[in-house]
C-alpha cells in the first residue's frame, strides 16, 4: 500500500434517501448501528488527515439530518457543509447537487453513501491509497467481491483486468451475472471530471433517475483514466437497505466490539448476549454478566463487574465496583468500590463516592453521596447532598417538589435517618443528627439531636373485637 502522498481530499456524503424498505419516518442515515447513527459512522470514517472537507448531501427529512450535522460538527475536526436535495432524482443527481459547494481545492473528491455501517477508516486509508497508485486516476470506482452478488451491478473488467464498465444486474448476460465483483458505489473522482460528466447524465432508464454509474462510461468515452479499488472485506463496503440488513451488519459489528474486548481482559457470562456502544471503554479484569447493556460513552474501570440484566448509558464506574442484577444507571458517577442494586435505578446527576451501598429498589437523581454513605432499601434521593458515613432507613423519600420549583436537602456527615422517614425540602439535617421512624421532616435538625415527628400512640380497648362482630353480621 502506497502512501497518499500529502493529497487533500473533499468528500461528498449522499445522505438524501428515505430508505424506502426501511419503512420510518426517519431517514436512512439517522437508524443506528451500535449507539451512532449511520451519518456519523460515515463521518468518522472520513476523520483522516487527508480529508478536509465534507459536504453531506440532505434530503427527506432534511431538517433532522442538519440537526445531527450541527452536532457532530462539535465533535470532528474537518468543515461540514450540507446541501439540500430537494427532489430525489439518484445517486447522479445528488452528486450534482453537492458540485457548488465544493471548492476548486482540493481537486480531489472521494464519494460515499451514508448508509454503510460498518465502512470506517482503515477502509477509507486502503481507498485513498489505491487511488494514488496510479497517479490519481481521472476516477477510481471502489469494488469488493460478494459470496452472493444477486441484485447488485457488477465490475466488468478486459482481458488485462482493466475496468471496463458496471452493468446493473437487470442488463447483465449469463456470462456477467457469473462475476461476482460488484459495484460499492464509492468512489474517488477528480473534481473537473465531475464538473464536466454529470452534465451529460441522462435518465434514460426505468426509474427516470440520473445514475452517477453513468459517469465511468462518459469517462471512459472521453479516454480518461478510470481503475478499480476492490476491498477485501465486503461487509466494510456494504450498505443497509432495510432492517433486515441493518440488524445483520449490526450484528458483525457487536461480535467485532466484544471479540475485541475479549482480547483486552474483559470477561463475559454470555458473550452473545452482551451489547457494547461503539464508545464505551472498559478496563481489565472487567465482568458482564447476560444481558448488560453499556451504551452511550459510558466507562467502566478495572476490576468492575456487572451481574447482568442491566442497563448502563453515559456512565463512569470506578474500579472495583459491583452492579448487581437489573439495575438501571444514565448519567450516573460511580466512586471506587460502590455496590449497587439488586433493582436500583441512578438518575441523571447522580454522583457516588467511595464505598457507598445502593440497595434494591433505591432511587437517586441530582444527588451527591459522599464515602460510605448506605441507603440500602426503598429510598428515593432526589435533590440531594449526603454526608460520608450516614445511613438511609428503608422507605426513607426526599420531597423535592413542592409542585413548582425542586428544593434541595442537605443531610450532613454521619447522620441516621430513621426507616419511613419523609425529608421536605429545602431542610438541613446537620452532623450526627437521628430522624425517628415514621418522621416527617419540614425544619433544620441540629447536630447530634433526635428528630421526632408523629402523633402519640393511642389504643382503643375493644374496638378491634366489635369490628369483627359487626362484620360477621353482615354475612
Amino acid at each position: 500500500m502506497t502512501e497518499t502522498a500529502d493529497r487533500e481530499y473533499q468528500a461528498v456524503v449522499l445522505a438524501a434517501g428515505k430508505g424506502t424498505r426501511m419503512r420510518s419516518a426517519l431517514p436512512k442515515v439517522l437508524h443506528r448501528v451500535c449507539g451512532l447513527t449511520l451519518l456519523e459512522r460515515s463521518l468518522r470514517a472520513l476523520n483522516r488527515p487527508e480529508i478536509t472537507r465534507v459536504v453531506v448531501v440532505a434530503g427527506f427529512e432534511s431538517a433532522l439530518v442538519i440537526e445531527e450535522c450541527e452536532r457532530l460538527k462539535a465533535t470532528l475536526p474537518q468543515e461540514i457543509v450540507v446541501v439540500i436535495q430537494s427532489e430525489q432524482r439518484g445517486t447522479g443527481h445528488a452528486v450534482s447537487t453537492a458540485l457548488p459547494a465544493l471548492k476548486e481545492t482540493p481537486s480531489r473528491t472521494i464519494i460515499i453513501p451514508g448508509d454503510v455501517p460498518l465502512l470506517d477508516t482503515d477502509t477509507i486509508d486502503s481507498i485513498l491509497a489505491d487511488d494514488g497508485e496510479e497517479l490519481f486516476p481521472d476516477l477510481l470506482v471502489v469494488s469488493c467481491e460478494l459470496p452472493d452478488p444477486s441484485g447488485f451491478g457488477r465490475v466488468v473488467r478486459d482481458d488485462g483486468g482493466n475496468f471496463h464498465r458496471i452493468v446493473e444486474d437487470k442488463d447483465c448476460s449469463p456470462e456477467e451475472l457469473e462475476i461476482a465483483e460488484i459495484n460499492a458505489a464509492i468512489y474517488c473522482a477528480e473534481l473537473s471530471l465531475l464538473r464536466e460528466m454529470l452534465p451529460k447524465l441522462t435518465p434514460a432508464n426505468n426509474q427516470g433517475e440520473l445514475y452517477f454509474t453513468d459517469v465511468a462510461e462518459h469517462a471512459l468515452k472521453a479516454s480518461r483514466r478510470v481503475s478499480v479499488s476492490c476491498v477485501e472485506e465486503w461487509t466494510r463496503v456494504t450498505g443497509a437497505n432495510s432492517r433486515t440488513e441493518l440488524s445483520q451488519l449490526e450484528q458483525l459489528r457487536r461480535e467485532e466490539i466484544n471479540l475485541s474486548w475479549l482480547e483486552q481482559g474483559v470477561s463475559f457470562e454470555d458473550v452473545a448476549s452482551v451489547y457494547i456502544d461503539e464508545d464505551v471503554t472498559l478496563g481489565r479484569d472487567v465482568f458482564l454478566g447476560a444481558g448488560t447493556r453499556l451504551q452511550g460513552k459510558s466507562a467502566l474501570s478495572d476490576g468492575v463487574v456487572i451481574e447482568g440484566q442491566s442497563m448502563i448509558r453515559n456512565s463512569s464506574i470506578g474500579n472495583g465496583v459491583t452492579v448487581k442484577l437489573s439495575c438501571y444507571l444514565d448519567s450516573a458517577e460511580v466512586g471506587d468500590g460502590c455496590k449497587i442494586g439488586p433493582f436500583a435505578h441512578l438518575r441523571p446527576g447522580t454522583k457516588l463516592h467511595r464505598d457507598v451501598h445502593i440497595g434494591n429498589f433505591v432511587e437517586t437523581k441530582q444527588s451527591e453521596l459522599f464515602t460510605g454513605v448506605k441507603a440500602n432499601h426503598l429510598s428515593y434521593l432526589g435533590d440531594a447532598t449526603i454526608g460520608e458515613r450516614t445511613n438511609i432507613g428503608a422507605g426513607t423519600i426526599t420531597c423535592n417538589y413542592d409542585g413548582y420549583k425542586k428544593h434541595r436537602t442537605t443531610i450532613k456527615a454521619g447522620v441516621f435517618v430513621g426507616s419511613n422517614t419523609s425529608i421536605v425540602a429545602p431542610v438541613t439535617l446537620e452532623e450526627g443528627a437521628v430522624t425517628g421512624a415514621g418522621s416527617v421532616i419540614t425544619k433544620d435538625v441540629p447536630g447530634d439531636s433526635l428528630a421526632i415527628e408523629r402523633s402519640e400512640q393511642r389504643h382503643l380497648a375493644g374496638w378491634a373485637k366489635k369490628r369483627r362482630e359487626q362484620n360477621s353480621l353482615k354475612k
